[in-house]
């Protein structure tokens, strides 16, 4: 699919839409608009043929802008367009990614159907799949953390997830590590325990099929910023990890450097989460091993003698 929102950038219908929606102030009377500014808004919006379907994609770009501005008229002629039977649906949701605002809970329950749908849909290019599994999960996380009352259930966002299987969860595990890593080291166990890990157990497809490695990093990167809080957040997160491809090698050394309150807290769960990510990797393959080994043992001599720990060991690239 080519980039509609691109394609309208560089039209003349696209820099009109443009012009016209800086342009949008309040009209008399209470009216959301000038008659002037609506009437050419109208004839923008209907426009036949490619000037029109242009139009269309800058619109509906900025739903959100135009949605504080003027709703009624946008939830009458911009809205619409979102709705798959609309032929405008694959080009507007392809244009509407590019916003820095995903907007209102009003807004999103207007086009809520067609949002949860498009994870569904073949033809969604994983590009978009993945800037919308990253709205899912902010979404999510602000009724969790701020109650911003956005109309939407953990089981229809799981449901989102599990339709578009793989492709969405790489963006849904870098938001939450995102959501985490804001906040300052003595707020990072609440962080989990009140937003992040009640977020992650209730959208985060259960199926075995849908963990990849694709996401290991990810999801490492979570449970580097828990703190305090490592090893509950371990307990939950190290059975959706898979073992990350030998030659990529960047979970495991992330967790080679992670801050020591990991390996404090509980050199158990390091030594199965570092299990987890290397998996059955070939023997002097995984950089950064060695390190991580080496601090488990700093926190828990005992550990040396397990059978996991003398596997690992034959995996480091240490000598």
């Amino acid at each position: 699919m080519r980039d509609a929102l691109t394609d309208a950038l560089n039209a003349p219908a696209g820099r009109l839409a443009e012009v016209l929606i800086k342009k949008m102030t309040k009209g008399e009377n209470g009216q959301e608009m000038p008659n002037a500014i609506g009437q050419r808004l109208d004839t923008l919006a209907s426009a036949p043929g490619r000037f029109g379907e242009l139009a269309r994609v800058r619109f509906a770009a900025e739903v959100s802008v135009l949605f504080e501005r003027a709703p009624i008229w946008t939830a009458e002629r911009i809205v619409p367009l979102f709705d798959w039977k609309s032929p405008d649906a694959p080009n507007v949701w392809n244009a509407r990614k590019y916003s820095n605002y995903i907007g209102s809970p009003r807004l999103f329950e207007l086009t809520k159907t067609s949002f949860l749908e498009l994870f569904g849909r073949p033809e969604i290019a994983e590009d978009d799949l993945r800037v919308y599994g990253e709205w899912l999960a902010a979404i999510v996380i602000a009724n969790r953390s701020e109650n911003a009352g956005y109309p939407i259930t953990s089981t229809e966002a799981r449901s989102a997830l599990r339709a578009a299987g793989a492709r969405a969860l790489s963006s849904v595990g870098h938001r939450l590590a995102v959501e985490m890593e804001s906040a300052k080291p003595e707020e990072k166990a609440a962080k989990w325990r009140d937003v992040v890990g009640p977020v992650f157990q209730s959208i985060w497809p259960l199926d075995a099929d849908l963990q990849s490695p694709d996401v290991t990093f990810k999801l490492v990167q979570i449970l580097r910023e828990t703190g305090e809080a490592f090893p509950e957040a371990a307990e939950v997160i190290t059975p959706f990890i898979r073992p990350e491809d030998p030659r990529r090698q960047t979970a495991a050394y992330s967790i080679s450097e992670a801050d020591d309150v990991l390996y404090a807290s509980s050199p158990e769960r390091m030594l199965d989460l570092v299990a987890a990510v290397v998996g059955d990797a070939p023997p002097r393959s995984i950089y950064g091993l060695d390190k991580a080994l080496h601090r488990i043992l700093r926190h828990a001599p005992q550990l040396a003698a397990a059978r996991k720990f003398q596997r690992l060991v034959s995996m480091s690239t240490a000598p």
